[in-house]
């Protein structure tokens, strides 16, 4: 009777040690998959960051420029005006338009377009004997945008000097409509998330790259 007790005591042990290892090998078993399985969301993660802390710094590049500029236009038609805040002014709204020139992404070089195979030469003024085009990146647009805003810096700095304040006026609005430009420029081509608010309309995209001419057939 004794040894029936013993029996199975050992084989009790025996059951429970086996479930137990068991349990235990399953769970270091499934530890690594789940481990494993977690890790391709990593660089995802670490891609939309990055989308997103680029897209901060295109507005703070943004804001960069709008400050100075507008405490510009604020001083130059200001009365009485002080010529020598707005040439303090104009200064500092020539190094923020510097600055974002200069965080401009590189525009990629555009490769030319293939050459067509021999055709019988267009007649002048046809539109066959339209010239090749090339695409505009969209830093191209704001590149353009921030120069042109520059020269209206220049313009009104320099009719504040003069003392033309006619010419200020007309400076001043050229200044402000730069800013629009610049600031459309970058929502449409910084690669900024479009708006979500209800009731804003829909933004139009930058131009897409003009359809080359086609080829007169032989």
């Amino acid at each position: 009777m004794h040894s029936h007790r013993t029996t199975g005591l050992v084989v009790s042990a025996a059951l429970v040690a086996a479930l137990a290892g068991g349990a235990v090998g399953t769970a270091s078993a499934e530890a690594p998959h789940h481990h494993a399985a977690a890790q391709p969301t990593a660089p995802k993660a670490q891609a939309d960051a990055a989308a997103v802390l680029a897209q901060a710094k295109t507005l703070g590049n943004l804001g960069g420029v709008l400050a100075p500029v507008t405490t510009l236009v604020q001083d130059a038609l200001a009365t009485p005006v002080s010529k020598d805040k707005v040439a303090s002014d104009a200064t500092a709204a020539t190094a923020a338009i510097a600055a974002a020139k200069k965080a401009l992404p590189a525009t990629p070089a555009t490769p030319n377009a293939p050459a067509a195979p021999n055709a019988p030469a267009a007649p002048n003024g046809s539109a066959a004997a339209t010239r090749a085009v090339h695409p505009r990146a969209a830093a191209d647009v704001q590149a353009d945008a921030l120069a042109a805003l520059q020269t209206a810096v220049d313009s009104l700095s320099k009719a504040v000097a003069s003392g033309d304040a006619t010419g200020a006026l007309a400076a001043g609005t050229a200044v402000v409509t730069g800013l629009v430009n610049v600031a459309v420029a970058t929502v449409l081509g910084g690669g900024l998330p479009a708006p979500n608010l209800p009731g804003l309309p829909a933004l139009p995209s930058l131009p897409s790259t003009p359809t080359l001419p086609t080829t007169p057939t032989l």
